[in-house]
């Protein structure tokens, strides 16, 4: 498909978008297939840092020397005899991660946050805490171990709490929004250019539903690096607190729309491209969903979030606690439940390295512990249960239909409607216009075709 065709297929499909999609409701998008968004590092506009880094440490009456939680409940151990994750490299989207002797296999993938960074700084401690779930190397001092050590880990710096974009006068919440949409596009592309099998975003942009923010951008990004490159993108839910308002359960009698996309409020992007991205939940070591999850129709699986404890920017042992000098919190939620996932994604890659990214899904997928009704937007299809999905000889049947790429796509919600008035008439003209347009367009794909 030529670039002038592709141009008319998108602009076709945003456009019939934002005239008559419905300002109350959203539907699963699909993901553009076409040219990548650019993967140049460093911030769309300067930053600054106005806040000092995080403190860590480990919280009172805390005891790290035995194993963790998360690691009894996943059995990894036994998931480990069979592979390591040798072979595979996995790109961590995240906060950065700070160099330490326990990451051996860690290299530099850019920054997003300065311009002259190389993502190997860590201001606020959370990507070198996924970083340890995902590859710690061992240490005689404790028994904490990463899920795949063997894997190489890309670190790309996306975001910092510590540091706010230098834009006078603009304080308007959808242009900040979509400026954190584009800088992941680049980033998952960035990724996906240097050769992750994995790429993991712990941490979601929250987009209320209605706002209508342009998701073009990421939509490419997503269907570059899953169906021309080969990744599988993994997405931690997000957190249900200040503006990801959580979004309302599904109505458990309904049968056109089970999984309730009608009255979602808050969109987790990227995970709710769910024809191409993996969305993680997160549970107690017990499987208990944890209750400030940000749940959606998008949620694939879960894993332990809770319980958490890993290595920190320090260099000098597990932590389990961050926070402001003073006052430390206890780690977890889903972003460390996704760390897990992406471990153990790992591992299926480096076991079976000829499966695309929707085989490795569905392994995931048919191996995991379901709930009572079988998938739902807390858990998705359950619990993972790593030695399972690497124990089948072969993928599930229909795993063909766990990740797909769309011919054409509507990869953003509704804008706001024009409340200006509009003739009947002038409407009607418009929109013959453009299904006049859009039609030409299919019929000289299918000639092509």
């Amino acid at each position: 498909m030529g670039s002038a065709t592709a141009a008319s297929v998108l602009v076709c499909a945003l456009l019939f978008g934002l005239t008559i999609a419905p300002a109350t409701a959203i539907a699963p998008p699909e993901v553009l297939t076409g040219p990548a968004p650019t993967d140049a590092t460093g911030p769309e506009f300067p930053m600054r840092q106005d806040k000092g880094c995080l403190a860590t440490g480990v919280l009172p009456d805390s005891d790290l020397s035995r194993v963790p939680p998360p690691e009894l409940t996943l059995d990894l151990p036994a998931a480990r005899a069979l592979t390591r994750g040798a072979g595979v490299t996995v790109a961590v989207l995240d906060t950065g991660i700070s160099a330490q002797p326990r990451l051996p296999t860690l290299s530099a993938g850019g920054d997003f946050v300065l311009p002259d960074g190389d993502g190997l700084f860590d201001c606020d401690a959370h990507g070198t805490l996924i970083a340890g779930i995902i590859a710690a190397a061992a240490d005689p001092g404790d028994p904490f171990l990463g899920v795949a050590p063997d894997a190489q880990l890309l670190s790309i710096r996306l975001r910092s709490g510590a540091f706010t974009v230098e834009r006078p006068g603009s304080t308007d919440r959808a242009e900040q929004i979509a400026l954190d949409l584009r800088t992941l596009a680049r980033a998952i592309t960035r990724a996906a250019n240097s050769g992750a099998h994995v790429i993991l975003v712990p941490l979601p942009v929250c987009v209320p539903a209605q706002l209508g923010v342009d998701q073009a951008m990421l939509s490419a990004a997503i269907g570059y690096a899953t169906f021309e490159r080969g990744a599988l993108i993994i997405a931690g839910a997000g957190t249900a607190e200040g503006e990801c308002a959580q979004n309302p359960a599904p109505d458990p009698v309904s049968t056109t729309d089970p999984r309730n996309w009608r009255d979602v409020a808050t969109i987790s992007a990227p995970g709710w491209f769910t024809s191409a991205v993996l969305t993680v939940a997160a549970t107690t070591a017990a499987g208990t969903p944890l209750s400030d999850t940000l749940t959606g129709p998008w949620i694939s699986l879960a894993a332990p979030g809770a319980g958490i404890e890993s290595l920190g920017p320090g260099g000098g042992g597990l932590i389990n606690g961050v926070g402001a000098p003073g006052s430390l919190g206890a780690v977890g939620g889903p972003s460390f439940a996704a760390a897990y996932v992406a471990g153990v994604a790992a591992l299926l890659r480096s076991r079976y390295p000829a499966e695309s990214p929707a085989q490795i899904t569905q392994r995931l997928i048919a191996t995991a512990h379901a709930p009572a009704p079988g998938t739902d937007n807390t858990v998705g299809a359950g619990v993972i249960d790593p030695l399972a999905a690497l124990s089948a000889r072969t993928p599930p049947a229909d795993a063909g239909s766990a990740l797909q790429p769309a011919q054409f796509a509507l990869p953003a919600p509704a804008r706001a409607r024009d409340t200006r008035p509009v003739t009947a008439t002038a409407l009607v003209v418009g929109l013959s216009l453009l299904a006049a347009v859009c039609t030409a367009t299919a019929g000289s794909l299918r000639r092509r075709r």
